[in-house]
């Protein structure tokens, strides 16, 4: 049987799991955690071929150390929060059994970058499924399983996150494992924004908690504290 993974990030296209969660899982893995990446598309509207998307973001997988790492094609520009995905999403959480699953935020207003109709899709799509996973009369194989949470990523640049977590060692090596990512981050037509933006908006963040780098999340849930001491130590 599929060893449970801790935490799993679920991306629309090459690239995207690995800019909004890539320093947060090496962070997990050096705690000891397994880590998982599913990216729902191939990425094929975009530049570069599906098999020259498919050898990137597997060297950047590699380089982010996880223990799982797939790419199915439900349809670049045409992801949908169909019953169809959810059954798809729910299988895999199902098979792989992780305590966090992490996604994009989805009430964003509709554009390009985080407002893409794909990332908008695959939070809804994936948080459905999370749900449908832990009930037993689901169709899907598998034996129910719950997630503890959803973490959301990819938040509007002035959303305040729930929390922020420390990634002053992990950023530069996610941005190296970015880098795999040639076809999106060395197009002629595309301003050098790589990785300075990148670089920016995590020391936004990282500044908030008194860290060089953080990446930020948001939860949907009141979170549950028995002692807010150690929390705010």
């Amino acid at each position: 049987m599929q060893e449970p993974l801790h935490f799993l990030t679920f991306g629309p296209h090459p690239d995207d799991a690995e800019i909004g969660t890539g320093a947060f899982l090496l962070k997990m893995k050096r705690r000891g955690y397994r880590t998982g990446m599913i990216i729902l598309t191939e990425g094929d509207m975009g530049s570069g071929t599906p098999e020259i998307r498919l050898e990137e973001t597997q060297r950047a997988a590699r380089d982010l150390e996880l223990d799982v790492h797939e790419v199915l094609d439900l349809g670049d520009t045409r992801l949908d929060d169909s019953n169809a995905n959810r059954a798809i999403v729910a299988s895999l959480v199902r098979k792989y059994r992780p305590q966090i699953v992490l996604a994009p935020y989805y009430d964003l207003e509709p554009g390009r970058g985080r407002g893409h109709a794909d990332h908008i899709a695959c939070g809804h799509v994936v948080s459905h499924g999370v749900n449908f996973a832990h009930l037993e009369k689901f169709p899907v194989a598998g034996p129910p399983h719950a997630v503890r949470r959803v973490l959301y990523y990819f938040l509007p640049p002035f959303m305040k996150p729930t929390f922020i977590v420390p990634v002053d060692e992990e950023f530069p090596l996610a941005i190296k494992a970015l880098a795999n990512h040639k076809s999106q981050f060395e197009r002629p037509d595309r301003p050098k924004f790589f990785p300075t933006r990148l670089e920016a908006f995590a020391a936004y963040l990282g500044a908030q908690v008194g860290a060089k780098y953080g990446q930020g999340f948001y939860v949907q849930d009141v979170l549950k504290i028995e002692d807010p001491l150690p929390l705010f130590a």
